[in-house]
């Protein structure tokens, strides 16, 4: 329980930016980070570059990347993990505690996320990525191929990437959390000649109600459209073109094949990706120079 006049400067933004590949949905972070912001990357994509690139060298010290990737072979029918597969598992550990070893042996321990603040920002990239962990880690744990997964398999591996994102979500989390994702068109199920006259009538009448649509990109057909709900925050990343130009920028307001939504009155849509993020931030955000922590804000951006 809390204040409303209390929760505005405090409460801190779940975001979730989604966009097809390639409209700077990574590369757009730049622009916090060059604010003074911590950003701590779980990477399942691993494709954390343009991050990097465009963060000003001085405030490249306050980015940490945590690389999670399943380690793969070519086995006797199919290519799959190599020995247990840890990427999803990892991941989640470090939503407790920020520590890992570098391949040079030397032990990174940023803390409990317990205890960072308004000035730190948890990133997950991608959404997409993280639920192929998620299925590859339940296929292991289940003994299960693709030619022998079952209904079971997907329903676990949904539920444990919804976790995921309940967990990295939570309201008692104080950090700022931005979740990157891809689209996937989803329709209603279509007609098959094995169905049963009934289940024909019944997929017909679904179909004629509900229109074919984007949904972030998460394991399944259901927990696509349920996804946002974790997330007050919702934007697309997106290229337009014009006059023969392209641009990238960041949209905050609802189309017709996709639900976007932002907890702002200020009018933010079609942002450019260069400055968009710093924009949204300052529009919902609490102030970062009234975090309590001594380091919240580097010398740099004071």
């Amino acid at each position: 329980m809390a204040n409303a006049a209390k929760m505005a400067l405090k409460t801190p933004v779940r975001m979730l930016l989604v966009g097809y590949p390639g409209t700077a949905k990574t590369g757009s972070l730049a622009s916090l980070a060059n604010m003074g912001y911590k950003i701590r990357m779980l990477d399942f994509d691993g494709n954390s570059e343009s991050l990097v690139q465009f963060t000003k060298p001085e405030f490249r010290q306050n980015i940490d990347i945590v690389s999670l990737e399943d380690k793969l072979r070519n086995g006797q029918k199919f290519i799959e993990a190599a020995g247990i597969p840890t990427a999803f598992s990892e991941g989640l550990k470090m939503l407790d505690r920020w520590k890992y070893t570098e391949e040079d042996g030397t032990v990174v321990d940023l803390g409990a996320s317990k205890d960072w603040g308004c000035d730190t920002i948890v990133v997950l990239d991608s959404l997409t990525a993280m639920g192929i962990a998620s299925f590859r880690r339940v296929m292991n744990m289940m003994n299960k191929t693709p030619l022998n997964t079952t209904q079971q398999v997907w329903g676990v591996a949904m539920a444990e990437q919804e976790t995921f994102i309940e967990k990295l979500t939570s309201v008692r989390n104080r950090h700022h959390v931005i979740v990157l994702g891809h689209l996937k068109m989803i329709s209603p199920k279509a007609i098959q000649n094995t169905d049963e006259e009934l289940n024909k009538e019944i997929k017909q009448q679904v179909a004629d109600l509900i229109p074919a649509r984007l949904y972030p990109s998460a394991l399944g057909q259901q927990l696509p459209q349920l996804i946002s709900g974790h997330f007050p925050t919702v934007i697309l990343a997106e290229n337009v073109f014009s006059a023969g130009k392209s641009s990238r920028v960041l949209r905050t307001n609802s189309r017709p094949e996709l639900d976007l939504k932002i907890p702002s009155l200020v009018q933010l849509d079609k942002s450019s990706v260069e400055d968009g993020m710093a924009k949204i931030f300052s529009a919902i955000a609490p102030p970062l120079g009234g975090c309590t922590s001594a380091e919240a804000v580097p010398d740099q951006a004071k």
